[in-house]
């Protein structure tokens, strides 16, 4: 009994502590959890659980949706193509250094372009049939972002480095009808011009009552939207990075580090549950060119326990692979190693998916090279269907 009370006691000493500091969650580089363990590897943070209940569980059902469209990157430009193979198109010859992303309205595209390392870089929007690109802003813009637009297709967020400061990065919108742009958050002095890091982002919840920021480190800043001046506009922190918004905008799914646990956010109820039987490593693990999960809520998501999410991780013998998992703790078989980059078609029962092979010369270590995009066609009971949509590819983004 007095065992337990010095344990508890201590535990609560500790979330004091935590509570009044001021120094940002550590960087992703934490060691990995092991599969099967009891996730996340934090233990401090499953002492504030709160469980929420989710919907009952409806079981899984496609949207309704037409086949749409998937955008990807060559060396020779962005590229086109339906999910049948057809209507292989070149957009433009403007290189891609980010993975593009179509508008939610499907009429537009937006990508990350520009040459050579550590020179600026130009954000492009044009239409998705094909026409003239049009640069939107230019400057110090990572090449590791996922853009990301406002429900109505109205405004486009990105992220940029501060020249200013020393590491710090900042989250923009702008209205591409005209305007500037607007400065979301700053992120002080985290950015590193090396080594893996998470992918940068700005994303609206679908609702458009929020906006998340995130960059290459620990936090994720949750502001409301539109932002507000008062003292409720100030930022909610969440110990991680790489966020995605489940379709009912209820809740984020993030990673807590790079190799780390998955953990949903419950937004209005401000409660954090993280997935504590994972069987699967989280992140590719590369060291030097490691990928975070990247984690994608599937477009048929409702709120329920069959709900299902995408996410990179890797195969016992460190070669990336995609795994799925539902809301309820209940994991699918994973897609074949050498996977990797997922992408939901707008039903949420398919994913376009990069294959290729680990480059083994790189000094820095092993690092991932695709080869080619395929049709994944998952099922719930066994292996999922794998075909292959179309060779030098890279970087798919499935639209509307």
């Amino acid at each position: 009994m007095h065992r337990s009370i010095v344990l508890i006691s201590a535990s609560l000493f500790l979330l004091v502590a935590l509570a009044g500091c001021e120094v940002p969650t550590p960087p992703p580089e934490l060691p990995t959890a092991t599969p099967g363990s009891q996730n996340p590897e934090n233990l401090l943070s499953r002492l504030s659980l709160t469980q929420v209940a989710p919907a009952p569980d409806r079981g899984f059902t496609p949207v309704a949706a037409g086949p749409g469209r998937i955008y990807f990157a060559r060396s020779s430009g962005l590229w086109r193509i339906m999910p049948d193979g057809s209507g292989e198109m070149k957009l433009t010859d403007l290189p891609v250094v980010s993975p593009p992303a179509p508008s939610p309205d499907g009429a537009m595209v937006a990508w990350v372009s520009g040459k050579g390392d550590g020179q600026s870089r130009e954000l492009y929007v044009m239409p998705s049939g094909g026409g003239t690109p049009v640069k939107v802003v230019s400057g110090l813009l990572p090449d590791n972002q996922r853009l990301g637009w406002t429900p109505d297709s109205a405004m486009l967020g990105y992220v940029t480095f501060d020249p200013t400061t020393m590491g710090a990065e900042e989250g923009w919108a702008i209205d591409l009808k005209g305007g500037k742009p607007v400065t979301l958050v700053t992120m002080p002095g985290q950015a590193t011009p090396r080594g893996a890091q998470y992918e940068s982002s700005v994303q609206w919840s679908p609702d458009s009552k929020w906006v998340a920021v995130s960059g290459v480190n620990n936090p994720t800043y949750l502001m409301r939207w539109p932002l507000l001046q008062s003292a409720a506009g100030q930022p909610q922190l969440l110990p991680g990075g790489e966020p995605d918004w489940a379709p009912d905008s209820r809740s984020i799914v993030y990673p807590q580090t790079l190799d780390g646990a998955l953990i949903q956010y419950y937004v209005v109820e401000g409660q954090l549950t993280p997935f504590v039987n994972e069987q699967q490593y989280v992140g590719t693990g590369l060291g030097e060119y490691s990928q975070g999960p990247g984690p994608r809520w599937s477009p048929a998501s409702v709120g329920s326990e069959s709900d299902l999410i995408a996410y990179r991780s890797r195969s016992a013998q460190g070669e990336p692979r995609v795994s799925v998992r539902t809301r309820g703790n209940v994991e699918l078989a994973p897609l074949p190693s050498l996977t990797n980059n997922p992408s939901w078609a707008p039903s949420g029962d398919r994913l376009v998916i990069e294959a290729g092979y680990l480059k083994m010369s790189d000094p820095l270590g092993p690092q991932w090279t695709p080869t080619g995009l395929s049709i994944a066609v998952l099922s719930f009971t066994g292996s999922h269907q794998v075909k292959s949509l179309v060779k030098d590819g890279y970087w798919p983004a499935w639209g509307k």
